[in-house]
């Protein structure tokens, strides 16, 4: 048998939302997740991470953002270009942190590898 032939004859036999009787015989317990669908995949992230702390923790379902999209303009310059193309397609933004970064109190402003600059046999440079 070609391989043309056996293709189409699987093609017109497939019905849709329906699995052969061979994967059904090797697939026990197989689900679909109708809320999960291929247009969100953060919903199908949130649910994979919800399956890592299963069955005892427990978890924000959608996060601080929910599925909507967030960008981060680290510069005037991607604000300018995150501006014209919100304009464009006509959609709002909503301001989620302000628009210039702080370091922390407690954060380490010492670097750790501050005395990397070493000769092999550890002695520093002078």
């Amino acid at each position: 048998m070609r391989a043309k032939e056996f293709i189409f004859k699987e093609a017109k036999d497939f019905k849709p939302n329906e699995f052969r009787h061979d994967a059904m015989a090797g697939l026990p317990g197989a689900h679909a997740w109708p809320e999960l669908d291929n247009s969100s995949g953060y919903l199908a992230y949130r649910f994979g991470v919800a399956l890592a702390g299963q069955p005892d923790q427990k978890m924000d379902v959608v996060g601080p953002t929910g599925l909507k999209m967030v960008t981060i303009a680290y510069t005037p310059a991607e604000q300018a270009i995150l501006d014209a193309a919100a304009g464009l397609v006509g959609t709002p933004k909503v301001r989620l942190t302000p628009d210039s970064s702080t370091e922390l109190a407690d954060t380490n402003k010492q670097s750790p590898v501050a005395n990397w600059n070493k000769h092999a046999n550890g002695k520093m440079k002078k």
